[in-house]
C-alpha cells in the first residue's frame, strides 16, 4: 500500500474526523481505531509480509502525485475519496500488485489490472442517506493534494505495519 506525506494524511484524517463527529461510520472510529490513510495496491487475505517487502522493494519507487478530487460509494455502503489515477500510480499499482499478488491467498480481484479503483477508504456500511451527508461534508475537505512518498504492507485487521525500505 501507498501512505500519504504528513500534509495529504492530515486532510484525510481531518475528513475521517468530521464524519465521526457527524455520527456517521468512519475509519476513525472503525474496529482497532488504528487505521492509517492509505491507498491500497494489492489486497490478500493471508501475506508472508517479510517476503512481499523483499519482492517489492521500495514502494513508490519515487514519490507519487496524490490528488483527491471527489468522493465516491463503493456496493456495501463503502465511504471513498477518489485519487486521481495518474501514470506513475498506475505502473506502481500494477507492479506491485504483479509482484506480491502471486505471495498472497485470497487475492482480491478488485485489484487486478484493469480492475483497480485508486481510492482511500473513509468509512463502512453508510445508507443513502448518510452518503449524502458525507457528500456535504467533503465539499468543506476537497481537493486534497499532497505526495504518496512511502509504502508498506498493512494488517487490517490488526492494524499492524510494516514499512517497505526506503
Amino acid at each position: 500500500m501507498l501512505w500519504p506525506d504528513a500534509d495529504g494524511s492530515a486532510a484525510i484524517r481531518g475528513f475521517w474526523d468530521a464524519l465521526a463527529t457527524a455520527a456517521l461510520p468512519s475509519c476513525s472510529t472503525h474496529t482497532h481505531r488504528l487505521h492509517q490513510p492509505h491507498i491500497s495496491l494489492s489486497v490478500a487475505n493471508e501475506l508472508p509480509v517479510q517476503a512481499a517487502l523483499d519482492a517489492v522493494g521500495a514502494v513508490p519507487s519515487k514519490p507519487i502525485r496524490l490528488r483527491i478530487e471527489s468522493i465516491g460509494l463503493f456496493p456495501g455502503g463503502v465511504l471513498f475519496l477518489a485519487c486521481v489515477p495518474n501514470r506513475e500510480l498506475l505502473v506502481e499499482q500494477r507492479r506491485v500488485h504483479q509482484l506480491v499478488g502471486p505471495l498472497g491467498t485470497g487475492t482480491w480481484p478488485f485489484l487486478a489490472e484493469g480492475e483497480w479503483m485508486p481510492h482511500v477508504t473513509c468509512g463502512w456500511g453508510l445508507r443513502e442517506d448518510q452518503f449524502a451527508q458525507a457528500a456535504a461534508l467533503a465539499t468543506k475537505w476537497l481537493p486534497i493534494h499532497g505526495w504518496l512518498d512511502h509504502g508498506g504492507v498493512e494488517d487490517g485487521t490488526t492494524g499492524e505495519s510494516w514499512p517497505a525500505p526506503q
